[in-house]
């Protein structure tokens, strides 16, 4: 099996380009791997797919080296071992609040020793015909599996900026995603994104993962938002599939209509 891509990058510290994925088309995807994004983030929280929707998608960026991450619904054991078997590279975890509920999460995602996840022989294994679970080492697979799945919590809470240190320190953490919106909200100020108190949280956050060596994601909605917000240090930003087709048509209609 081949290392996750996108840890191997943040660690020959490239800039990582990502999507949340909201389209809902197998093509979509393939289309964002050949145009050459490092990842997309199905969005499982916000979108309405189904576990064979999910395998899907996962498929068809696979078949684009894109790496496949999903934003769970909740952090259930169920959902979170299905989405690993299913063949997700990593997990954002909306909504966490303390490095409790992280811990949660490390427990259902990660084998053992780090966790207490179960094997099971699905699409991400070969269904066990893959080399890596055949050989008669399992724990060769075990290893594998625990170093090359990324789980991000979403730090989105007034909660997580004070817990953030926490957080981070808990072992099997690959690094934070700051959701914007939402934690503009947690602190009283809705996309005031200029609000100082709303950058010495953001700023925090980004710090702390800095001095940890963990990567940290963030919204980059343009090329022009990509660049302020790597010159502040962050690793890599997303932003959504379907803001780009709704500039893309915005433009197109808006030229043709002054044809009329």
């Amino acid at each position: 099996m081949k290392a996750n891509s996108m840890l191997q990058k943040f660690k020959d510290k490239q800039k990582l380009a990502g999507a949340f994925f909201n389209s809902g088309t197998v093509v979509s995807a393939e289309v964002l791997g050949q145009l050459g994004f490092d990842f997309i983030v199905i969005d499982a929280e916000h979108g309405q797919y189904d576990f064979a929707t999910v395998e899907a998608f996962i498929r068809a960026a696979e078949c684009r080296d894109l790496l496949p991450i999903v934003r769970t619904v909740d952090c259930s054991r169920n959902y979170i071992l299905k989405m690993l078997d299913l063949g997700a590279m990593g997990l954002f975890i909306p909504f966490i609040k303390t490095a409790e509920e992280v811990r949660q999460v490390i427990r259902f995602a990660k084998y053992p020793p780090l966790g207490e996840r179960g094997l099971g022989h699905a699409h991400k294994v070969g269904y066990g015909l893959d080399p890596i679970v055949n050989t008669g080492r399992p724990e060769d697979y075990l290893e594998w599996a625990n170093d090359n799945t990324l789980i991000i919590p979403q730090c989105e809470t007034a909660e997580a900026v004070a817990n953030i240190e926490e957080i981070l320190s808990v072992a099997g953490v690959a690094g934070i995603f700051i959701g914007p919106y939402d934690l503009s909200i947690s602190l009283g100020i809705p996309c005031q994104f200029d609000n100082p108190r709303f950058q010495e949280a953001v700023l925090k956050v980004k710090d702390a993962c800095n001095r940890a060596g963990k990567m940290v994601l963030t919204m980059g909605m343009t090329p022009e938002d990509a660049k302020v917000k790597f010159a502040m240090g962050f690793d890599g930003v997303l932003a959504t599939d379907t803001s780009f087709l709704i500039r893309a048509a915005k433009s197109y209609i808006t030229e043709i209509r002054k044809l009329s």
